[in-house]
């Protein structure tokens, strides 16, 4: 089995929304009018072209059941047969942001988004050069921690089911389940297959933790590893005991951070920046939406923003907007590149559909989907150091860029 072949920075700090959710979620429907697009999935008032419509589509898949229920060996699950058409539809878009949700999956996002679920104690995140999912972080006290998994494993099968294929989110599904039942894994660690059997817990999560980085100096450090619903009074919290503190500086670890909710980045980033524009988004009609900060809380202190290529979504529209005010120094290693905002529209049924929706652009009009950010100081992050005694070279630099500012 090919193993992790990019170990560089990745899974060393804890970072991720709940166990995995690697994407973008905007529950709350920024730029987009739910009704108005529950509205336009109603019959009547539109007469566009639907493949559905089509009936040589209709036969053929006709025939393909026929065949189905002729030959195939199996048992035939006509619910999941539905699922899949569903599915189907969506990935044919060809955009991995996209998803359909099924009634069970949509019930566990929702969960996740609310800061809380039934899991195992770890994040998880995918390699998209070595193309599998691997333990970004591990939560103290819960049953990965206790079962001895360690940062960078390799997620190989889950419940005996081979996952080496599946998105983060699809393995943190199968992960996650009720409180108290379990879950069998097997992980690779360094070419080996090492078996566990853990329990389910409800795990509450901690996504902004700070501390003092420099008391000579009083420079904060707060680090945040996601922009779920419950980061946002977290942060406001953190933020009210640093500046209790009454610090001179700050550094805010981004690392391996892969975003979050849109609403949430927006409000945490407005309690740093002056007056002004903070993101706007674009639909595919042109359409606008401004999402700007009246500056009453700014913190005018200097900032050092540390960020790597995990760092993706929200955290870069946090970072961007940041940036484009002059309001912090970027270090570390160019952001992933997600720029584009998904709206979840429910069905009557329970499930749901995700969909890219619009592109985001920072203050200065750049949209860099695709691209990333730019660190303003490119550090790469010793790994070796890292892992032999937690020398943290990057954060170094930070804390030295801030004592520089101080002196000034």
């Amino acid at each position: 089995m090919e193993e992790n072949k990019k170990k560089n920075n990745k899974g060393l700090f804890a970072a991720g929304i709940f166990v995995g959710m690697a994407i973008i979620i905007a529950i709350s429907g920024i730029a987009v009018n739910i009704t108005g697009m529950i509205s336009e999935l109603m019959p009547g008032e539109k007469d566009t072209a639907s493949v559905s419509d089509d009936p040589a589509v209709r036969r053929k898949i006709k025939s393909v059941e026929k065949l189905i229920d002729k030959y195939y060996v199996e048992e035939i699950d006509r619910a999941a047969e539905e699922e899949g058409i569903y599915k189907g539809i969506i990935d044919s878009l060809d955009d991995k942001y996209s998803t359909y949700y099924t009634a069970e999956e949509m019930e566990k996002t929702l969960e996740d988004s609310a800061g809380e679920y039934g899991g195992i104690g770890c994040y998880i995140a995918y390699d998209t050069v070595a193309e599998h999912c691997y333990v970004a972080g591990i939560i103290p006290g819960y049953s990965a921690d206790n079962a001895g998994l360690l940062e960078g494993d390799i997620f190989y099968k889950v419940d005996d089911e081979i996952v080496l294929d599946c998105t983060s989110e699809e393995v943190s599904n199968r992960v996650r389940g009720p409180e108290g039942t379990t879950v069998d894994l097997v992980m690779v660690r360094d070419g080996k297959e090492m078996e566990y059997t853990l329990v389910r817990a409800l795990v509450e999560i901690q996504s902004v933790s700070i501390n003092m980085a420099d008391e000579k100096n009083k420079i904060g450090y707060m680090q945040i590893a996601s922009f779920d619903l419950a980061t946002r009074d977290q942060f406001h919290y953190a933020m009210d005991e640093l500046e209790a503190e009454d610090v001179n500086a700050l550094i805010i670890d981004l690392r391996d951070n892969p975003g979050g909710d849109v609403d949430v980045a927006t409000n945490m980033a407005e309690r740093l920046l002056p007056e002004g524009l903070i993101i706007y988004t674009e639909d595919k009609n042109g359409k606008r939406d401004e999402y700007k900060g009246d500056g009453k809380n700014e913190f005018k202190k200097p900032i050092v923003l540390l960020v790597n290529g995990n760092s993706a979504s929200a955290a870069e529209i946090f970072a961007g907007a940041l940036k484009d005010y002059d309001k912090a120094t970027l270090v570390g290693e160019k952001t992933y590149g997600k720029g584009v905002v998904q709206v979840v529209v429910p069905m009557t049924d329970g499930s749901a559909v995700k969909l890219t929706t619009a592109k985001y652009y920072l203050p200065k009009g750049e949209c860099i989907h695709g691209k990333g950010i730019e660190p303003d100081v490119k550090v790469e992050l010793d790994v070796d150091a890292y892992r032999a005694d937690g020398t943290d070279n990057q954060k170094e630099e930070a804390l030295k860029i801030l004592r520089e500012k101080l002196k000034k």
